[in-house]
């Protein structure tokens, strides 16, 4: 004879709306670290862009073009 298989207990309203307010959290958790991933690489290249204009204009490898 084969064990009978143990009923699961059915959830409450209360609890499946719970479930569904857990399952839409996690979602924005995620989101969220997405969106924090994408902000870095952005600040990376701002700061990776600032640092080669301030090597284009490094004034003091410049020569003067005053005809003296």
């Amino acid at each position: 004879m084969k064990p009978k298989a143990k009923k699961k207990a059915k959830k409450t309203p209360m609890e499946k709306i719970l479930d569904k307010i857990k399952k839409e959290l996690l979602k924005l958790e995620n989101l969220h670290e997405k969106e924090n991933a994408i902000m870095e690489k952005i600040n990376d290249l701002v700061d990776e862009a600032q640092e080669e204009d301030e090597e284009d204009y490094d004034f003091d490898k410049w020569e003067g073009t005053d005809p003296d």
